[in-house]
């Protein structure tokens, strides 16, 4: 490989885990950052004697933390697949294995996870916060719209 490819090949490889980086970053402040808001949410706007649907509420603090924990997990695993990269490089097997092995598989998949519950757990506790703001919120303005009079002669 000539010196401008191989310069190149590790700007991509650089970029990569800049991006792997900043996922995880993202991942966890968007969660924890949920979690904390529908809890605030809960304290200051709607207590939880009158929310309503609440099984989506709890059902969304679930997907947080499997996100949390994905996430965690994803880390775990690629430390661990960056080791048997190195010992399969040390030992001369990496051509011959999969490189990382099952913990870079279950990387991705975890990081995976981590996407998909996040995603999922935002929708959800918009939902929930829909039905417990938002249609009180059409309501109150539907019932002015409809009680409003039209003179009669």
């Amino acid at each position: 490989m000539d010196s401008k490819n191989l310069e190149y090949r590790n700007l991509l490889i650089s970029t990569q885990h800049q991006l792997n980086d900043s996922y995880d970053k993202l991942v966890v402040t968007l969660a924890g950052g949920a979690l904390g808001l529908s809890i605030a949410f809960l304290k200051d706007i709607v207590s939880l004697e009158i929310a309503t649907h609440k099984w989506l509420l709890i059902f969304s603090w679930l997907l947080f933390i499997v996100s949390l924990a994905s996430i965690f997990c994803e880390i775990l695993f690629g430390i661990e697949a960056y080791k048997k990269a190195v010992n399969q490089l040390d030992s001369k097997t990496i051509r011959e294995e999969k490189v990382g092995g099952l913990f870079s598989s279950l990387t991705k998949w975890f990081s995976r996870i981590a996407a998909i519950t996040l995603v999922t757990g935002l929708l959800t506790i918009s939902v929930f916060i829909y039905l417990n703001v938002g249609s009180k919120y059409e309501s109150k303005t539907g019932t002015q719209t409809t009680t409003q009079q039209t003179p009669t002669n």
